[in-house]
């Protein structure tokens, strides 16, 4: 063989080794956001959407404990993680100085959208321990809500509720042009768990098309809803804490069908209904807490529904108001304590089975008419 040719063959070779160290540096890795002191060792970024946009996919970025007015946009696997540096202070995502823009869109639920922080168009994406704050949020021309956090068109039914995880994470002070929500999962296949969400103008969680698992979230302070369902279908809500809120604790609404509905806890709204079923078929709705609300349950224009084994007590109206029904809801095994009156059925509702529930403490067991109070109205 020539010296040539041997010359040649050389090259390639180092040529593909070179190739395959590339390709090894394009491979997962960890970045850090924030000082050079916070996670040393690691390649750093002044901001979270450049660490965001710069790493390949499946890479995690550790965000270190600061400020950060921006939004962020993540359109690729990854996980974004906040960090600690031994102070114990959060990574804080704020708005920006010169305001927010319009960047996302949720059009099962609202259309247009201003969001600190977006996830769209991808899969495999996990959020946690960070803080975002909408405090000084701006009137946005052309969106029809702001949000701290939306989940959009992310996975697919195969991912079931893992295509993205939204975990410990604070949202708060979504008040921007009074139209502030706190998480958005719109068309999307993801989990919800273990945050804390308050100080919001409208719903604490909204959940629209595609598939969710909320759980254990603490909710507080909401203008309307703890959480919010529309066409969710197969969506469990579970574990939740929802105090403070002017319209429903939990509100399952507009054709959507077996989601489950347990083990939540509702309290200190007045002038809410705990639980409020709004064209919902085949829901089980079981072991729930509610108390200080105007209603504990309502059903309206619903069908097949098993409401069982909750308990309603301190309710300024009706414990269960079943109203327009569609037939073949089971409302049983339910104990009402303290409460105006303990259930309302009207004359068009037949075919659903109220009987047995346990009634102590209230005031006219069968309601008469609910007119007198006024029946919820969305």
């Amino acid at each position: 063989m020539s010296p040539k040719v041997i010359s040649r063959i050389m090259v390639v070779a180092l040529a593909a080794f070179v190739g395959l160290q590339g390709q090894s540096l394009l491979a997962s890795t960890n970045v850090a956001v924030g000082p050079s002191t916070c996670q040393p060792g690691l390649v750093h970024f002044t901001t979270i959407q450049a660490a965001v946009s710069a790493v390949p996919f499946g890479s995690t970025v550790l965000v270190c404990p600061g400020t950060y007015p921006e939004q962020v946009a993540i359109t690729q696997p990854l996980t974004l993680k906040g960090v600690t540096d031994g102070t114990g202070n959060a990574a804080v995502i704020t708005v920006p100085g010169g305001g927010l823009i319009l960047n996302a869109n949720a059009p099962t639920a609202f259309g247009l959208v201003s969001a600190q922080l977006v996830v769209q168009n991808t899969v495999g994406v996990t959020v946690s321990n960070l803080t975002v704050d909408g405090t000084g949020s701006n009137c946005v021309p052309g969106a029809v809500r702001e949000a701290g956090i939306v989940v959009y068109n992310v996975g697919t039914s195969n991912d079931g509720v893992s295509a993205a995880k939204i975990q410990n994470v604070s949202v708060r002070n979504e008040h921007g042009c009074g139209v502030g929500e706190g998480v958005i999962s719109d068309t999307a296949f993801a989990t919800i768990s273990s945050n804390q969400i308050h100080n919001i103008d409208f719903t604490g969680i909204v959940v629209a098309g595609g598939k969710a698992n909320v759980a254990s979230n603490n909710i507080q302070t909401a203008g309307l809803n703890g959480v919010a369902m529309d066409t969710a279908n197969q969506t469990v809500v579970t574990g939740n804490t929802v105090s403070t809120v002017n319209q429903a604790g939990l509100l399952v609404q507009l054709n959507t069908t077996a989601a489950t509905i347990s083990k939540n806890t509702v309290v200190s709204s007045p002038s809410a209904v705990g639980i409020w079923l709004l064209s919902v078929f085949n829901t089980p709705t079981n072991g729930n807490r509610i108390s200080n609300t105007t209603w504990g349950v309502v059903l309206q224009f619903c069908a097949g529904n098993v409401v069982q084994s909750n308990s309603f007590s301190e309710l300024g109206a009706d414990g269960i108001l079943d109203q327009n029904s569609f037939g073949g809801n089971i409302v049983t095994k339910n104990t009402i304590n303290e409460a105006a009156f303990g259930i309302f059925t009207d004359s068009t509702t037949g075919g659903d089975t109220l009987v047995p529930n346990s009634l102590f403490n209230t005031v006219v067991t069968v309601d008469p008419s609910p007119a007198s109070l006024g029946t919820p109205v969305i």
